[in-house]
């Protein structure tokens, strides 16, 4: 949805050159610089579809001040300050800005006071009508800033917007409008709402915006966005908001959120979808509004089939390739080296600021085709790829402004191949890193972007990858016991990052980081406490493909609940313990992990998994460790069940943690039988066959003319025994 603003008109002189930023989705952070007479210098650290972009307007000198906004959960609503006739410029000048919060935050006086702490000059304050959020600035500057004004949120046609309904206390705010609602949170705090959080859709990313004070657990409301939107919001007023409850397109209603107490009130408008909220809050929820946009219209009905002609003869399907970015700068020359047949070399230079140079060496028809940009200087690197057994994958890297430029430039780069091989980081990670991926593991075929002195922008060619099917994504069944409070977070490309917090007796918040078509998507459950946070990364090429999940039914505990957490990666990466082990274990894998569901009250009670399964296993696998074993690698265990047939050795089921009483008891027993192809040195799990056992009887065995593993018996999870038999057969070795 295009964002819908209002210019309000800059205060200060009238000399300086004029310049204005335009509009952004919000305002992360403002840095203001003073000398002996006026603000001299500002910069303005925006967000824009996800990136963060600055805008610099004065000069550097003097003292520097910050002001940070926790954005996208709060922003700036007003802009102040005082601005006053300087003689030694002999014009106006901003003498000093301030800055409040949709939290009700206001910032020190950036710039000059008086004796007793006020802005120093004539004061000015310019605020969004009704708690608009600040997207922009305008004014004019040259050696200092001359005059200021903002861009602010402003409802306009064709939107419907809905007035506050409720008290007039605490701070407006007002989110803006989005392309749609993904999530509600809402928290009680007594008998009234105290809090709210809103997942906004924006494009394919997620804006989370929060407002009043979180006391008691918030419950949440998920929609199946895009395919379902909110149609109705309807609550109760008694002095302060008390109720919540929402109606989707598809028919669903929400529980009612709060105590149904007060006069009601209802936003609903036929053929249009909530597309954002405006209220005030404090410590509760004063007053809430809506906004509505239209539903965009029907699809037109698909044309009439025309008669059958004669087919025309047979000629070669052309490649059939995706054009992926550029991301960076916007300096520099465009280029675009086309499509080739592949890359076989990539030479990198890389000085002390960002990536200066690139030179590839395509294939094309059998010839080799060289492409440079950029400027040689720095240190070369270089990666090659055996291609065409071998072809790059993926692209990643990152990129930022670069002062001493006035520009942003590609700072690092990084390539991933079709065998799971990733190059070493040419440049230094820092700013925001990117991602370009084939699909279904898609060749690269080629560069383009923008470069002149350094390399400004990039961006890549693939062809995509033929496959007879693709991968499937199951969601497994949470594990542990039932909250009161679902959560269902999706499914996602990757996860980025996990934070786990514990409580008194176990893990009560946990906060994932997804990447979706590039972007970092946010979800978090449960409460924070005094205990803080641990934090588990995911690195680039690199996915999450098991976890460990310990829980129990404590003493005072109406259900299970979650006591301790193990995420373990493709590349054989295993995070800490996040918790105390306990008496049941259970573990959530069988591929890459893209999302998680659960359950909580305040605590965590469930944890379950989206898996994508690819049916191509033994080449999608990437576990590298000491002997350059690929692949989904098992969890370290013994007495397992073992057979070698051919090329493959075959293990099954076995005893993944000791016993306190050492043999005396069962252990931790898993079930799951593991592959390992001793040619490519890749590992498959394959499907599940019996359940988790140790101390097995097994042996070579061959049946109806296949070999394979025959296991009989074994040791029980509950240290009784088995008797039946299991057979794998293997069709070719």
């Amino acid at each position: 949805m295009e964002t819908m603003s209002e210019k309000v008109g800059a205060v200060g002189g009238n000399k300086g050159g004029p310049f204005d930023d335009g509009v952004f989705d919000g305002v992360k952070k403002i840095t203001v610089g003073k000398d002996f007479h006026s603000v001299s210098y500002i910069k303005i650290e925006y967000e824009k579809d996800g990136k963060f972009e600055t805008r610099e307007h004065g000069t550097i000198r003097g003292e520097l001040q910050e002001f940070t906004v926790d954005y996208p959960n709060e922003y700036i609503t007003s802009v102040g300050g005082s601005y006053e006739h300087v003689l030694s410029y002999g014009t106006v000048l901003i003498k000093s800005l301030r800055f409040k919060t949709s939290y009700g935050r206001t910032s020190p006086i950036l710039g000059h006071t008086t004796l007793f702490g006020n802005p120093d000059g004539r004061e000015f304050l310019l605020e969004g009508k009704d708690g608009g959020k600040l997207l922009g600035f305008h004014g004019r500057s040259g050696q200092a800033l001359d005059a200021i004004g903002p861009h602010f949120f402003a409802v306009k046609s064709p939107l419907k917007h809905y007035n506050r309904q409720g008290g007039n206390g605490g701070s407006a705010w007002d989110d803006g409008a989005f392309d749609g609602v993904r999530k509600i949170l809402v928290g009680r705090g007594g008998k009234f709402v105290s809090y709210v959080r809103f997942e906004y859709a924006k494009d394919q990313g997620m804006v989370p915006h929060a407002h009043g004070k979180r006391q008691e657990v918030p419950q949440e409301f998920v929609v199946d966005y895009p395919d379902e939107h909110i149609a109705l919001v309807e609550g109760t007023i008694d002095g302060y908001l008390t109720s919540l409850m929402f109606k989707t397109s598809k028919g669903r209603t929400s529980p009612a959120f709060g105590n149904v107490v007060g006069r009601k009130f209802v936003f609903e408008e036929k053929d249009f979808k909530l597309v954002g909220f405006c209220g005030r809050s404090g410590d509760a929820i004063d007053a809430i509004g809506a906004h509505f946009a239209p539903l965009p219209p029907p699809p037109p009905p698909p044309a009439p089939t025309p008669a059958p002609t004669p087919a025309p003869a047979p000629t070669p399907a052309p490649t059939t390739t995706t054009k992926m970015g550029p991301l960076g700068g916007n300096k520099g020359n465009t280029f675009d080296d086309g499509i080739l047949d592949g890359v076989k070399k990539i030479i990198i230079a890389a000085d002390e600021y960002s990536i200066t140079y690139i030179k590839i060496e395509y294939e094309k028809d059998g010839k080799v085709e060289i492409r440079e940009h950029g400027t040689n200087r720095g240190e070369l690197k270089e990666f090659s790829v055996a291609y065409p057994n071998e072809y790059i994958t993926a692209v990643g890297g990152s990129y930022k402004h670069i002062f001493n430029y006035d520009t942003t430039l590609i700072t690092s780069l990084y390539f991933t191949t079709s065998k799971g091989f990733t190059s070493p980081l040419f440049g230094e990670m820092k700013g925001t890193e990117f991602e370009f991926k084939g699909e279904n593991g898609g060749k690269l075929v080629g560069f383009h972007g923008r470069g002149g002195y350094a390399i400004d922008a990039l961006g890549a060619h693939f062809s995509q990858a033929t496959t007879s099917s693709s991968s499937s994504l199951i969601k497994v069944e949470a594990v542990g016991g039932k909250g009161e409070v679902t959560f269902d977070d999706g499914s996602f490309d990757h996860v980025r990052k996990v934070f786990v917090g514990q409580g008194n007796s176990g893990v009560s918040y946990i906060k994932f980081e997804y990447e979706k078509d590039g972007r970092i998507v946010t979800h978090e459950h449960g409460q924070k406490t005094s205990l803080g946070t641990e934090e588990f990364e995911v690195g680039q090429g690199d996915d999450i493909t098991s976890v460990k999940v310990y829980y129990d039914k404590l003493y005072g505990s109406k259900a299970e609940i979650i006591t301790s957490l193990t995420f373990k990666t493709l590349k054989g990466i295993t995070s800490q313990p996040f918790g105390m082990t306990s008496a049941n274990l259970s573990l959530l894998e069988g591929g890459k992990i893209t999302g998680f569901h659960g359950s909580l009250t305040d605590v965590l009670h469930s944890i379950g998994a989206y898996i994508s399964a690819s049916p191509r296993t033994m080449l999608h696998g990437k576990w590298i460790q000491v002997l350059e074993t690929r692949g989904e690698k098992p969890w370290a265990r013994s007495v397992f069940a073992l057979a070698v047939v051919g090329k493959y050795i075959i293990i099954s089921g076995g005893e993944i943690e000791m016993d306190p009483k050492a043999h005396l008891g069962p252990g931790k027993l898993a079930g799951g039988t593991f592959v390992l192809d001793t040619e490519s040195l890749l590992w498959e799990k394959l499907e599940e066959g019996h359940s988790p056992r140790g101390w097995i009887a097994s042996t070579t065995a061959s049946i109806d003319g296949k070999r394979g593993l025959l296991m009989h018996g074994g040791k029980a999870p509950t240290n009784g025994r088995y008797e039946d038999i299991f057979f794998y057969g293997v069709d070719s070795a």
